[in-house]
C-alpha cells in the first residue's frame, strides 16, 4: 500500500548518529532502559521536565524539553493530565515531521550544536510500523506562545486516523507530527538520507 506521506524526517543531534544506525531510533523510555538506569532514576527522569540535554551514556544525548516548561504545559491540559503525566506519555515515542519548515524551526532552536536529518521512507515505515504509529494535528512537545490544548485524545492511532480522521477540528487537515512507540530501523528500505544541517 503506498502512503501519501511519502517522506518523514526526524532531525538528531549528530553525536548520537552511530548509535541510531546501530540500534535504530529509539525513544527516550527505551534509551533510559538500553543505559541501564535504575528504575527509580528512570522514572523520576520519565515524569520530569528536562531543561537541557541529558547524556545517558557517551553515545547517547538526549534533546532538551525547553518549549514545555511545566508553568507552560500545565494550563493547556486536558483530561485531568498533569505536566508529569504529559513528559511520560511523549517519552515512550519517537518523533517525525512531514513538514520540513517545521523541522527548520526546530533546526533553530538547537542552536550551534551540530544536527543530522534523516529522511525515512513514509511508505515503508508505515507499512511495517502503522500498528505503532500515532499522529499529532499539533507541535505536542511545544508549550510556549497560546499552546494548543492537549490531552490523550491528541494523539491519535495512525489506523484510526484513516478511518475516522481528527475527532474535532478539519477532516482533511494532515498531522504535524508522527509518532512511533516501537524503535525505528535506521537502514535501507528505511531510511533513505542522512544530510548534516
Amino acid at each position: 500500500m503506498t502512503s501519501r506521506f511519502q517522506k518523514l524526517y526526524h532531525l538528531a543531534e549528530a553525536c548520537n548518529l552511530p548509535s541510531i544506525l546501530e540500534h535504530g531510533l529509539m525513544s527516550t523510555e527505551r534509551l533510559l532502559d538500553a543505559a541501564g538506569i535504575p528504575a527509580p532514576e528512570r522514572v523520576a527522569r520519565l515524569r520530569s521536565h528536562r531543561a537541557h540535554n541529558v547524556r545517558v551514556s557517551e553515545r547517547v544525548l538526549i534533546r532538551d524539553q525547553r518549549p514545555m516548561p511545566p508553568s507552560a504545559l500545565a494550563p493547556a491540559l486536558d483530561d485531568g493530565l498533569e505536566p508529569a503525566d504529559w513528559y511520560a506519555l511523549l517519552n515512550g515515542f519517537v518523533f517525525f515531521w512531514l513538514d520540513r519548515e517545521r523541522m527548520q524551526r526546530q533546526r533553530r532552536a538547537c542552536g550551534e550544536r551540530p544536527q543530522v536529518l534523516l529522511a525515512f521512507d513514509g511508505t515503508v515505515l508505515l507499512n511495517r510500523h502503522g500498528a505503532d504509529a500515532f499522529v499529532s494535528p499539533i507541535n505536542s512537545g511545544n508549550a510556549r506562545r497560546r499552546p494548543a490544548r492537549r490531552g490523550r485524545r491528541s494523539l491519535i492511532p495512525y489506523a484510526c486516523w484513516l478511518r475516522e480522521g481528527w475527532p474535532t477540528g478539519r477532516p482533511e487537515r494532515p498531522p504535524v507530527e508522527f509518532l512511533f512507540r516501537c524503535a525505528v530501523p535506521a537502514q535501507t528500505p528505511h531510511l533513505i538520507d542522512i544530510s548534516e544541517i
